[in-house]
């Protein structure tokens, strides 16, 4: 069993932030059809999904649907989200019971961008007592809260009693049942045109989890965004084929003796925070 699979239900973005990897990949979104589809194909290995590869899940245009899916299927939920689309979507997140956890990437606002729609709706979820909210600056550059970071903690703290001196402290902070504030240094996606990394390394891609990509193609991790390790394609080839080729258990070996075999992995310094 996997703990998670990474599904990209769409790759379009309503933002277009600095740290965001580019890609040329063609934009779309999963018809309902291709998600339960991927959904049947996926209950026998795990019980949770992450909506979230690239793009901006709440902007999908069935996303009821797709939820409802999940909630006939008893499959959990976790959405990762700029939070721009949270007011509009509220009452379809506060009808579904299969939503696990909601990520909020604070870090794509700017101090002009006020947060006051995002905790009015959290104000709401949090009722739920199956739901967890992270507040998430992922993109910090050395430990260090840019202006626009600060201005955002700032707001924050009319709603949640905390000091900045905190989350600047320590990379978890909870702020109140079931509400959390979470930090990480900003990561250098894998790209082949930067400085190599090196062949060694680990990574818990397809031990642990693996994405599914708008178009079906299946990669090894959820930093693999333009599908350079395509695995193969979920809807033109069974889940169980593309687990057992020949490709996905050479990556399976490298990894376990610590040696990246895949070309894209050698640029990836994610892998060194393992």
């Amino acid at each position: 069993m996997f703990k998670k699979v990474y599904i990209e239900i769409t790759n379009i973005c309503n933002k277009n932030c600095s740290f965001c990897s580019k890609d040329t990949k063609t934009k779309r979104e999963m018809t309902t059809e291709e998600f339960e589809h991927i959904i049947d194909e996926i209950k026998p290995y795990t019980n949770y999904i992450y909506l979230h590869i690239k793009g901006e899940p709440l902007i999908h245009s069935k996303l009821e649907q797709i939820l409802d899916i999940c909630t006939k299927n008893k499959i959990w939920v976790n959405i990762t989200t700029n939070g721009s689309l949270l007011k509009q979507k509220e009452d379809i997140l506060l009808k579904e019971n299969t939503i696990r956890q909601i990520n909020i990437s604070l870090h794509s606002f700017k101090k002009e961008e006020y947060i006051d729609n995002i905790v009015n709706t959290i104000e709401k979820l949090k009722t739920k007592d199956n739901i967890n909210i992270v507040y998430r600056f992922w993109a910090i550059k050395n430990n260090h809260f840019s202006k626009d970071n600060l201005e955002i903690l700032k707001q924050l703290q009319k709603y949640y009693s905390f000091d900045i001196s905190q989350i600047e402290q320590n990379n978890n902070l909870k702020l109140e049942k079931n509400i959390y504030l979470n930090k990480n240094d900003i990561f250098t996606w894998p790209n082949t045109k930067t400085k190599k990394i090196g062949t060694t390394g680990y990574c818990h891609a397809l031990k642990t989890h693996f994405g599914i990509l708008a178009d079906g193609t299946v990669v090894p991790c959820c930093l693999d965004s333009s599908g350079l390790i395509n695995l193969g394609n979920i809807f033109l080839e069974s889940l169980s084929t593309i687990l057992e080729k020949p490709k996905t258990k050479k990556i399976i070996q490298g990894f376990q003796n610590r040696k990246t075999v895949e070309y894209l992995c050698t640029y990836c310094s994610f892998k060194e925070r393992f």
